[in-house]
Order: structure tokens, then sequence, then C-alpha cells
């Protein structure tokens, strides 16, 4: 039997669920998760090797109305990451009928010469009837080789999406080895950890304003313990003043929560030292948002 590869991009409005789709498959969680938009910032190569076949999942940020110069950075990368696909999964909700969003994204994807396949999420939300119309009114479209309605939360129909992914995809090798399941570092999934933490726990700008950067982990002599050192990045006085919170309660809440989580990845014991800076305006011009951005490898 010969042996299928290739890139998956997933594409959809933010909050589809197109990292809790990742996250599902893996077995583990790798990519954060946020209700809040911009929470997905970067294109995170995920590896699901199977019997016959090796998908990489390139997860990109949530499409969304963009309000300002970091948003409207973040859908253009989504856009570019169709790029060198082998297959598209477009994930969507059972709306009931073509939301008007998903129209918008469509008319990206007319020239999309590979194979599309459709997610709908969160049938569990849904009765039969509204999750027909949802189907009937997508098809229609004629964009989708697939269709197939699923839910991350009850893990309803994700092995039979990536069986029909896998069978999209074209002959090839393996690049990655089978235990390889991120192409990031550890530093870079611990950073993200951190911020998901921001995201849950904080409001208005401060999540959008932000940048974790992981800059020392090592062990401890003892062997004990890991400890990792992060710097928090805002983009003005007023944002580090509440995330740090009154008496240091906020960061401190946020070190905890993201300790746990860390711990949970690693399996280990870390110690976690977070710093909140503030690089001035960062979030105000594109070349400022790439470099910064860029610090999170």
């Amino acid at each position: 039997m010969s042996f299928k590869s290739g890139f998956v991009g997933l594409l959809g409005q933010a909050n589809a669920g197109k990292s809790s789709f990742i996250n599902a498959l893996l077995g583990q969680k790798f990519l954060i998760v946020s209700e809040k938009r911009q929470s997905t910032r970067y294109r995170i190569r995920c590896v699901l090797t199977l019997p016959g076949a090796q998908i990489v999942f390139v997860d990109t940020p949530g499409l969304h109305k963009p309000v300002d110069k970091l948003s409207r950075y973040l859908i253009k990368q989504a856009y570019a990451a169709l790029s060198g696909l082998d297959v598209l999964v477009y994930m969507t909700e059972p709306w009931g009928k073509l939301h008007e969003e998903d129209q918008k994204a469509f008319e990206h994807l007319k020239n999309f010469s590979k194979p599309i396949l459709l997610l709908i999420n969160k049938i569990d939300l849904a009765d039969a009837a509204t999750l027909e119309e949802t189907t009937r009114a997508y098809r229609q479209t004629g964009l989708f080789r697939e269709i197939i309605p699923i839910s991350c939360k009850q893990e309803a129909n994700l092995g039979l999406a990536a069986n029909k992914i896998a069978e999209l995809l074209p002959e090839g090798p393996k690049f990655f080895p089978d235990e390889i399941r991120t192409d990031r570092s550890q530093e870079f999934i611990i950073a993200e950890f951190i911020r998901e933490k921001i995201f849950q726990l904080t409001h208005k700008e401060i999540p959008y304003s932000t940048v974790v950067e992981v800059t020392h982990m090592a062990e401890r002599e003892d062997g004990e313990l890991l400890e990792i050192f992060a710097n928090i990045y805002v983009a003005r006085e007023s944002q580090k003043a509440i995330l740090i919170g009154s008496g240091g309660k906020m960061i401190k809440q946020i070190g905890t929560l993201a300790r746990q989580e860390i711990e949970r990845f690693l399996g280990r014991k870390v110690y976690l030292d977070l710093q909140v800076k503030v690089h001035r305006d960062w979030n105000e011009s594109e070349a400022e948002i790439v470099r910064m951005l860029d610090r999170v490898r």
C-alpha cells in the first residue's frame, strides 16, 4: 500500500475550533485555546502520523473583522498560509445558513486548486434540522470535496475527518519522524501557554497587547525543578500595571495557572518566573509587530 503525506492548512473564523481539533487528534495540548479573537498568531505545524499517512497540519490565525494593525497583519498571515498546501480544511459552525464572514473568506478560495474539506464543528450545540440546513447551504458553494460534521468537545467524527484528510493527500514520504508532533520548540509552546492564561484572565486590550518570550530554561543543579524565566511585553505602562495587578495579584494568578499547564505538558515540576516589560507601541506598526512576534521561537 502506498504512503501518503502532505501539508494541510486549517482556516476559519476565530473560535471555530481549529486548535481544539488538532489538539484532540494529537491527544495532547500543543495549541492554545481561547474564546477571544487573535489568540492564534503563528503558523504552527503539528504532525499526525497514521499507519498509512502523515498529515502535517498548519494552524493559522482565525479570520475576524480587522480592528487594528495587528489584526490586519494576522489575517494577512492566515491567507498567506494557503501557499504550498496539499489540502485545505475550512472549519465553520452549524449556523443554519451560509455565514456572511465565511462567504467573504470563500472569495479568497475560488482560485485554490487543491482539495478543500469542510468541517462543521460544534454539532453538539445544534439540532438535526439546523445541521442539515448548514450542510445544504455550504454544499451549494461548490467549494468542498467533502463535508463532515464533527464535535471537538465530544470527539465525534474526528477519526473520520482525519481519515478523509489522509485520503486527499498525495503519495509521498514522511516529512517528520514518528515521535515528532510539532515543529516548534518547548520554549515556544511554554510561551504560548503563558499567553493563553493572559487571554483567560485579562480583558479589553490587554491580551492583544502582549508578547511572551521565554528567556531561560534550565534544570536546577539538584535536578528537582526545571527553572523557566519569561518576559511578558506590553505596549504601554498602564497595561503593565494592570497585568501585574494590585500587590502583584494578577501576575501571580497568571503564573500559577501557566505553571500548572506547563507541568502537565512537560510531566515534571517547574519554577516559573514572569517579568512584565514595556515595549512602547509595538503593535502600532507592522515592522514592530513582525519584530516582536519573531522573538517567540
